[in-house]
This record gives structure tokens, C-alpha cells and sequence, in this order.
């Protein structure tokens, strides 16, 4: 499995082995991809029924969440799929500094079986990245969905 992953060493290499650590389940590696210290999830705010779903399942009354909480959500697809399909492309610097940059991609997303009612995923999502010494980690992820 070591093959399959890339050294950290830019933001592209983050976004590929985030990839591949949900399509194999992956959450040790998955964790390696988000910066521990300061990471944040912001949900689509134009999803209706996001709040809803946050509040009643997760007991949080807000539109993002922190490292713990993202973690707790992919392990709970990872023990749940069968089948992960997951496919971040076209990724397009928003702003590139030496130690913070912000990227802009197109993600496709199905879970097999469907989960929680939903079983496809379209959109964009916008991550920004921290170096650290050598090594990026994501540090925000903003997702933006368009619908299937």
C-alpha cells in the first residue's frame, strides 16, 4: 500500500492521497492529509436540510465542524460502504503562498451502498493548505455542492 501514496510535499500530493485513502478506507492515512491542529469542515450552506441533519445527528448547530468530528464522519462512511468512489480533479490555484495556499476542485463522490439517503455527490470543493515544515496538511475544506 506504501506505493500508492506520495510524500506531502504539495498540495497536489495531499489531494491524491486524500483520494486514495477514502477510496481504500483509510483512516490512518486520511488523517495525515488534515492538519490536526486546525482543521475546519464547512458544509454547502445552500443545502437546506444540512442544519437539520447536523443538529438531530451530530449535536452541532452550526455549518462546520473541527478535526475530531471530521474523522468521526469518515469512519462511520469507511465501516458503512461497500464501495468507496471518490475522483477530486481540475484543481486550480485561488492563491499560492510558501506556506499557505488555497486551490479550488471538482470532486465526485458515490458510496455504495447509498449513505444516509444519499449515494452521490457533485461539486466543488475549496481546501487550504498549511505547510509545515516540509510536509502539507489541509487546513480548511469548503464544500460546495451542485447536485446529482
Amino acid at each position: 500500500m506504501e506505493g500508492l501514496y506520495y510524500e506531502p510535499i504539495s498540495p497536489e500530493y495531499v489531494v491524491k492521497n486524500l483520494e486514495t485513502a477514502y477510496k481504500l478506507e483509510d483512516i490512518e492515512r486520511y488523517k495525515q492529509c488534515l492538519d490536526k491542529d486546525s482543521f475546519k469542515f464547512y458544509f454547502d450552506p445552500s443545502q437546506s436540510d444540512i442544519q437539520d441533519i447536523l443538529r438531530d445527528r451530530w449535536g452541532i448547530d452550526s455549518l462546520s465542524w473541527g478535526y475530531n468530528e471530521e474523522i468521526l464522519s469518515a469512519q462511520r462512511i469507511f465501516d458503512y460502504a461497500d464501495n468507496i468512489i471518490l475522483n477530486i480533479t481540475n484543481g486550480s490555484p485561488i492563491y499560492k503562498g510558501d506556506s499557505v495556499q488555497t486551490w479550488i476542485w471538482d470532486y465526485y463522490l458515490k458510496i455504495e451502498p447509498p449513505f444516509e439517503g444519499q449515494s452521490e455527490a457533485v461539486g466543488k470543493a475549496i481546501f487550504t493548505f498549511v505547510k509545515k515544515g516540509r510536509y502539507w496538511y489541509i487546513r480548511l475544506w469548503q464544500d460546495y455542492k451542485s447536485g446529482v
